[in-house]
This record gives structure tokens, C-alpha cells and sequence, in this order.
């Protein structure tokens, strides 16, 4: 089973990145990585929904081993998403910007958990419920340019516990978002790759309100009664 924490941080660092005045820690940064952040903002401003397959790989520094799922993602600002891992175990991940629902068909099992304590006030998953600006926790240190591709290589302004470094992907020709690396400091790395990408098509807000299934066991983590 995959850790949904990490799943969130991927996800945060990939629609939470860009706001007003993101390029300001890039004060230093020559010319053309300015106007290649300034288009990857712009992208993402005019991005309102995002749909598309995913193909997420995960190292585990401990096992020396690659685990591969691969599923389908939903996601409407601010902070609703859905994702549905179809391969190697069957788990369902929803938000509706203040709970996140993680429901396992295998186990019928489903835990329910605030967003926002996933993680504390100067990391990613708060993004996802339009609290802050990611680029206030984060130093934007390089932009590397290839020929398909633009990456971002981020650092957390502040000491983290977990988080080493993040990178965000882009298309080099139309800025689009395509995927991020997560690195943490035990020497893990998650890569998440988006293919068959649609933007700005309609996605009800019913699709990211969650039924708990007939007879599922409910894990509470929320402190509500």
C-alpha cells in the first residue's frame, strides 16, 4: 500500500506551486529562467481543472527497490482531487478541500483524516486547501532547460524534517505541468508522470464527494464526532 502523505506532497507540489509574486525568489535568476517561470505561472494560472493517467514510482531506499502503480487523477481548484490507483493494489484517494478520504477495496477499509494535519504550516498539503503560498516555503533553486522538458529544482526555505529537495517538470513548448520528483532525507524518491493530460474541461464537485461503501470499516482521524 502506498503512503498517501507522499501521495498528497507530489500532488501539492504540482498544482500548488504558482501564485502572485512567484518569481520573486527568483530575483537572482538570469533573464530567460525568469520568463520561463513567469510562462510556467501563467499555465498554471489558466489551468482550473486537470484530468489524466498517472504512472507513479517510488524508491525505497530500505528495500533498494522500485515500486510502480499506475491509475487515473482528477483535480479542480481549489484543493478538490481524486485519484484512483487501478495497479499493483486497487485504493481510492479524494479530497474536497478540508478532508481527505482514503479507501482501500481490498480491506474495505476507509480512513478519513484533516488535510491539514497531514502535514505542518510550512509544508505542501496546505497548498492544496488554498492556505499560503507554496513559494513562501520554498527557494526555487535552478531551472534546467532541455529540449522536450523544464525542471524546477525547489528546496525548503525552512529545516524540514522529511523533505529534501522537489522537482517540477514541465513541457519545454507549452509549459504544461508533467510531473515532479520528491526526495526526502532518508534517500527515498517519488516520481509521478502525467500522460493523456486535459485541461479546463468540466469536472462536477460530485465527483469529489466521497461515499463511504456498505459495510466499509471507518478510521476517524478528524476529531469530529
Amino acid at each position: 500500500m502506498l503512503f498517501p502523505a507522499r501521495i498528497i506532497m507530489c500532488l501539492a507540489a504540482l498544482f500548488g506551486l504558482f501564485h502572485d509574486g512567484a518569481v520573486a525568489s527568483l530575483a537572482q535568476a538570469a533573464s530567460e529562467e525568469q520568463k520561463a517561470i513567469l510562462a510556467i505561472q501563467k499555465k498554471y494560472e489558466e489551468t482550473v481543472t486537470f484530468r489524466a493517467t498517472f504512472v507513479q514510482k517510488s524508491y525505497v531506499k530500505m528495500m533498494s527497490q522500485t515500486l510502480e502503480a499506475r491509475g487515473d487523477v482528477e483535480i479542480k481548484k481549489p484543493g478538490r482531487m481524486k485519484w484512483v490507483y487501478n495497479a499493483p493494489d486497487p485504493q481510492v484517494l479524494v479530497s474536497d478541500q478540508k478532508t481527505l478520504w482514503l479507501y482501500l477495496p481490498d480491506d474495505n477499509q476507509v480512513t478519513k483524516m484533516a488535510l491539514e494535519s497531514i502535514y505542518s504550516s510550512n509544508t505542501p498539503a496546505l497548498f492544496l486547501a488554498g492556505q499560503g503560498k507554496l513559494t513562501d516555503a520554498f527557494d526555487v533553486l535552478r531551472v534546467v532547460r532541455e529540449a522536450t522538458e523544464i525542471t524546477l529544482v525547489l528546496s525548503p526555505k525552512q529545516a524540514d524534517q522529511t523533505l529534501e529537495k522537489l522537482l517540477l517538470h514541465t513541457e519545454n513548448k507549452n509549459f504544461q505541468i508533467v510531473g515532479s520528483t520528491v526526495y526526502d532525507k532518508l534517500g527515498n524518491r517519488t516520481e509521478m508522470r502525467f500522460q493523456n493530460i486535459q485541461i479546463n474541461i468540466d469536472i462536477p464537485d460530485s465527483t469529489f464527494q466521497f461515499q463511504i461503501p456498505a459495510d466499509a470499516e471507518l478510521l476517524d482521524y478528524t476529531g469530529n464526532p
